[in-house]
């Protein structure tokens, strides 16, 4: 599904709904926040080769900018609570805030900051940028897409849900403990939903 310009301009205006009103739009960039209430940010790995778990942050924040007429080179922040993690398996919360993973007492935020290259359209398009964990910034690059466009007869409104992943070698940012046991490359997915 293609987007038109007045309704790619509805999609963007429609991000004030879930995130309030701009605050103070700085020339022709429109500036809005958001925290773990309007989103998802999850993360995968895999453990002995064979299972997969999934776990999320409960606490981030993230700030958009974006430019109705070249939403292609909208920009990002986001900032993580890593003591915010959640994973339902026994003693792994307790794990991940240990200084052999997040090391929470330590580094107790993680950032992204990264803007979209330009690629794509917006129903598919990348994001580049810098990924801080434990004090450690690496490149990052993620795929961001449109996933549905839907009328809610509830909301009596048209609601997009988008989707952004990429992945990330933990030992890049000094988590090598358990080797043996959970994976090396771990997989971040974030997902929004917005009123249109």
């Amino acid at each position: 599904m293609r987007m038109g310009a007045t309704s790619r301009r509805g999609l963007l205006a429609g991000l004030g709904a879930l995130a309030g009103a701009p605050a103070r739009p700085a020339a022709a960039r429109s500036r809005y926040v958001f925290d773990a209430r309007a989103g998802q940010l999850e993360f995968t790995a895999r453990h002995l080769g064979v299972l997969t778990s999934t776990g999320r942050f409960e606490d981030f924040e993230a700030e958009l900018l974006i430019d109705p007429e070249r939403p292609l080179t909208s920009q990002v922040a986001v900032t993580v609570r890593t003591a915010a993690v959640a994973l339902a398996y026994p003693g792994a919360v307790d794990l991940l805030r240990s200084p052999a993973f997040f090391d929470v007492e330590r580094f107790p935020e993680a950032r992204f900051s990264g803007r979209a290259t330009g690629e794509g359209r917006l129903e598919r398009f990348a994001l580049a940028g810098e990924l801080t964990i434990r004090g450690i910034t690496r490149p990052h690059r993620m795929e961001a897409r449109l996933v549905e466009r839907r009328q809610d007869p509830a909301l009596g409104r048209e609601v997009a849900a988008f989707s952004a992943g990429g992945t990330l070698r933990r030992s890049e940012f000094g988590m090598t403990a358990e080797q043996a046991a959970i994976s090396d490359e771990i997989r971040l997915t974030v997902r929004v939903r917005i009123l249109v």
